[in-house]
């Protein structure tokens, strides 16, 4: 349901902002705005494509583009639940956040349920002024997340950066089975522990462990929805013998039990 917030109460100016169920038809063809738009993908998968560069998107990430920059956004593996948002800046300076993707902060994360829950089920006049709000904290809180988390990096050019980067976590996802050291993940792509923790510090906002720890979770998330693996197998499946440590930290990221999530088909919103 779009919603809209009389400027001189906010920094930015929102023209349009809706969550929205798709199936995997979901597709845009190119085309561009006047006006800042953010993707944020609740579940599911989505690719958008700006000016040619892809760019994937999981669940609970999102993509800030810039006005007059051509995007063309479609359903990736899995039918996205996603939420857009169109706004004009009046005096908040998104720059550092636009045109990439972004993780969403574990604390921010009631505040974006929260403002999916009143774009579903709006409750009363108010409902913009909060929606807004809401909105406006979670661009100032990513913003804030991006900005907190990008020491200066020497050695190799920012493409080798994200090319290291990129061949660690695929190592990482081909291995998610067992357990893994921070050392093993180094030596798999030739470097020191310590030059490979500043990568990926600098860009995936995450110790290399943090950033293992969410590819398994990401993949428990996949085979509760998709499986009938029992949870404790699955468990096992994403490297994590211990049960119990695993319904923790599931618990902990993703808002509610494995057992809860699976029978929600992962549509858990708190």
């Amino acid at each position: 349901m779009p919603a809209t917030v009389p400027p001189d109460h906010l920094p930015i100016r929102i023209t349009s902002l809706y969550y929205k169920e798709a199936d995997r038809s979901y597709y845009f063809g190119p085309h561009a705005h006047s006006v800042h738009q953010w993707y944020v993908c609740l579940h599911g998968g989505m690719t958008i494509t700006l000016d040619g560069r892809r760019i994937d998107l999981g669940a609970e990430q999102s993509l800030l583009v810039k006005p007059g920059t051509m995007r063309e956004p479609r359903c990736h593996r899995k039918a996205p639940g996603y939420m857009v948002a169109m706004f004009t800046c009046v005096a908040l300076d998104v720059a550092p956040i636009a045109e990439r993707p972004l993780d969403l902060p574990h604390d921010l994360r009631d505040d974006l349920l929260a403002l999916v829950e009143e774009l579903r089920a709006p409750k009363g006049a108010e409902s913009s002024y909060l929606t807004g709000v809401l909105l406006t904290r979670l661009l100032i809180g990513h913003k804030r997340a991006a900005l907190a988390t990008k020491p200066q990096l020497s050695g190799l050019n920012a493409r080798g950066h994200q090319e290291v980067v990129g061949h660690a976590e695929a190592f990482m996802q081909r291995n998610l089975f067992r357990p893994l050291a921070r050392g093993e993940i180094a030596r798999a792509v030739n470097l020191s522990e310590p030059h490979l923790a500043r990568l990926f510090k600098a860009l995936r906002g995450k110790t290399i462990l943090e950033r293992l720890t969410e590819m398994r979770i990401d993949q428990a998330k996949a085979l509760l929805r998709e499986s009938n693996l029992s949870v404790t197998r699955i468990s096992g499946e994403v490297g994590i013998s211990s049960f119990s440590h695993f319904a923790k930290i599931f618990r902990k990221a993703v808002g509610a039990a494995p057992s809860d999530y699976r029978r929600s088909g992962g549509r858990v919103y708190g």
